[in-house]
């Protein structure tokens, strides 16, 4: 096999794990055991077990993590949102 066909089975497998994640992540919602809300902080999407707004998400306490060249570059971390939520 060359390459591009092993990349290419590679990439059908990842995209069917992520397919049948986000099916099974929307079977949990129907039911009521996880959420996607916003961050109270930054207004960034995060999942939760409950329907209300999370205090902070991953973004907000592990930015260097999720974004290394913008925390690199900009010594605030975080940039919180100005607005209030509206549901």
């Amino acid at each position: 096999m060359t390459v591009f066909e092993v990349a290419t089975i590679a990439l059908v497998i990842v995209l069917a794990s992520v397919a049948t994640a986000a099916i099974y992540l929307g079977l949990l919602n129907w039911i009521g055991g996880y959420y996607i809300v916003r961050c109270a902080a930054c207004h960034h999407l995060t999942g939760s077990s409950v329907n209300s707004a999370q205090g902070s998400c991953p973004h907000c306490r592990h930015p260097t993590l999720l974004h290394p060249v913008y925390a690199a570059r900009h010594p605030q971390s975080v940039r919180v949102v100005g607005d209030r939520l509206r549901y």
